[in-house]
C-alpha cells in the first residue's frame, strides 16, 4: 500500500462522491465534499474487509495511508441535451487498464453484482413494487441498474449484440456482467477515449462507473428495505 492514496471527488445528483483512484469500488457519498472526504478513512477499512470477505488477498496497511485529493469535479448540463447530465472524466480515467489490475477488477465486479442480487433476494413481488414514500420502488431500482449497466457498455460499443434486449432486469444484468467480465482482458493497454453526448468515456471509466453504480444502488436498496421493515 503506498504512503498516500489519490482521491477524486465528484458531484453526482446533488451528492458528493469521494473515491479512491487505486481501489475500484471504494467510495463514499455525502451531502458535502468535506463530509465525503472525512468519511473516507472508515470507508477504506470497510472496503478492505469487504474484499477479504470475498477471499481477496487485499489487506489493510499497518498504518492508515494519507489521502491526497487530486481532482474535484462538478457535474454539468450538456448544451446539446438539457436533460443530459455530464459526469466527471478524471485524469486517471484516461490511463489504460494494466494486466495486474484485472484480477482485482474481476473480484470487485463479481462482488458488486452478487451484492446487488443479495440485497434484492427473498423479497416478494409485492414488496419489490411497494413505493417508498412516493419514491421509486425496489423493482424500479433493479430495472434502472440493469439498463444503466447496458448503457455504460454501449459508451464504447461493448454492449451485448442481441436482436432483442432482454426485458427482465435479471437477464439483462446477468448478460451485461458476463460480457464485461469476458471483455476485461481485451481492455488491457487500450488507449481509447470516446466523446458521447458531450461526455468522455474510456475503458477505465466504463468499469469504474459500472462498479460504482452497482454498489451505490445496492446501498439504496438496503435503505428502502429498512424503511419498509423487510
Amino acid at each position: 500500500m503506498p504512503d498516500s492514496l489519490a482521491v477524486c471527488i465528484e458531484e453526482v445528483e446533488t451528492r458528493w462522491v469521494a473515491q479512491v483512484t487505486s481501489l475500484p469500488g471504494c467510495f463514499v457519498s455525502a451531502d458535502t465534499r468535506e463530509q465525503a472526504l472525512a468519511l473516507l478513512p472508515e470507508t477504506i477499512q470497510e472496503y478492505f474487509a469487504w474484499r477479504r470477505g470475498m477471499g481477496d488477498r487485499a489487506v489493510l496497511p499497518d498504518s492508515p495511508a494519507e489521502l491526497r485529493v487530486d481532482e474535484i469535479v462538478k457535474e454539468w448540463i450538456s448544451p446539446l441535451d438539457p436533460d443530459y447530465v455530464v459526469n466527471a472524466f478524471f485524469a486517471s480515467d484516461a490511463l489504460p487498464l494494466r494486466e495486474e489490475e484485472i484480477p482485482g477488477y474481476k473480484t470487485v465486479l463479481i462482488g458488486s453484482y452478487s451484492g446487488l442480487l443479495a440485497a434484492a433476494g427473498g423479497l416478494s413481488p409485492e414488496v419489490l413494487q411497494t413505493p417508498v414514500e412516493g419514491e421509486w420502488d425496489i423493482l424500479g431500482i433493479l430495472m434502472h441498474c440493469s439498463r444503466a449497466a447496458w448503457w455504460y457498455l454501449d459508451r464504447l460499443d461493448m454492449a451485448p449484440r442481441h436482436a432483442v434486449e432482454p426485458r427482465s432486469w435479471e437477464e439483462r444484468l446477468a448478460l451485461v456482467q458476463e460480457t464485461l467480465l469476458a471483455a476485461l482482458p481485451s481492455l488491457v493497454g487500450m488507449n481509447r477515449i470516446e466523446l458521447r453526448s458531450d461526455e468522455l468515456w474510456s475503458p477505465r471509466k466504463v468499469v469504474r462507473r459500472s462498479i460504482w453504480h452497482l454498489r451505490d444502488h445496492t446501498s439504496h436498496i438496503y435503505q428502502f428495505r429498512n424503511r419498509l421493515g423487510v
